[in-house]
């Protein structure tokens, strides 16, 4: 079983504990923050998407030519342009970076970023978008010859589309609930988890590898867990760096209330749900 270590590459220094600071598009940064990980030997690092940061694919680009070897997990929310278009997007990326894209797909969102794009479907929907996406997606990387595609939220025609990826571009898949499982069963090679107890992460790989046998695909698909560790020197000294974050994260809650950000507070996906109840 092989082992990947994914990092993190965002346009300015900051963390859910650190404010920002630095430009909104800290260039120096962005190339330092790269070219670190890539030195230290990590095999991706994710570019996340968010409505008022800017954006991944572009980020990503950018990092292409700042690097040699990092892969580059470019976070995608399907349904705000078309498979096809998103499709030559990640393929021409793949063909630039010398075959070291790929795609983090999110349908959901966290306290209405999605309805600020102007996304209004409800979960269920959503997901029968992404399967419906995924498809297309799917079809444009790999057909040799002009498709067409007649669906419920998507309507192709004689599509070839030139451009392919430089092998299969791997589709990482995020998401918590049960219609976002079956989806992922369907579609990732890569499942992705949130640090959780080891219990319920047993349990959530169980989940997903009976729904992914309904496709044959049980044995194919993998999974990521993605955790903030706390480092010290000591286990005393790691304990009270995370009561420094914690106090410093609580602060800055603080200050952000009455802010438009929080007009949606408590309205997160279920992953996010899952994690605040594992903390209480």
């Amino acid at each position: 079983m092989s082992l990947e270590f994914i990092g993190l590459i965002g346009p300015q220094e900051s963390s859910e504990s650190q404010a920002p600071r630095g430009p909104l598009v800290d260039l120096a940064f962005i190339k330092a923050f790269a070219q670190a990980q890539e030195y230290g030997g990590f095999d991706k690092a994710l570019l996340a998407v968010n409505t008022s940061a800017p954006d991944s694919m572009i980020l990503a680009s950018y990092v292409a030519a700042l690097t040699e070897r990092i892969g580059l997990l470019v976070a995608h929310r399907p349904g705000f342009q078309a498979p096809t278009f998103a499709a030559r997007q990640f393929a021409t990326l793949d063909q630039l970076s010398g075959g070291r894209a790929s795609i983090n797909v999110i349908t959901g969102g966290d306290s209405g970023d999605l309805q600020r794009d102007g996304d209004f479907l409800d979960k269920d929907a959503r997901y029968a978008r992404t399967d419906e996406y995924l498809d297309v997606l799917r079809n444009t990387w790999t057909q040799q010859q002009p498709f067409d595609h007649h669906g419920a939220h998507y309507r192709v025609e004689d599509n070839l589309t030139l451009v392919k990826p430089v092998g299969q571009l791997p589709v990482y898949f995020s998401g918590a609930s049960d219609a976002a499982v079956e989806v992922a069963a369907k579609h990732a090679d890569v499942y992705m988890m949130w640090g959780e107890p080891l219990e319920q992460v047993r349990e959530r790989i169980a989940q997903v590898r009976k729904a992914a046998a309904r496709y044959g695909r049980e044995k194919h698909i993998r999974f990521s867990l993605s955790l903030r560790p706390i480092l010290g020197a000591t286990e005393d000294e790691a304990w009270a760096r995370a009561e420094r974050i914690l106090a410093d994260a609580q602060q800055r809650i603080g200050i952000r209330q009455g802010n438009r950000r929080e007009k949606n507070f408590g309205k997160s996906n279920i992953g996010s749900e899952r994690l605040v109840q594992l903390a209480s």
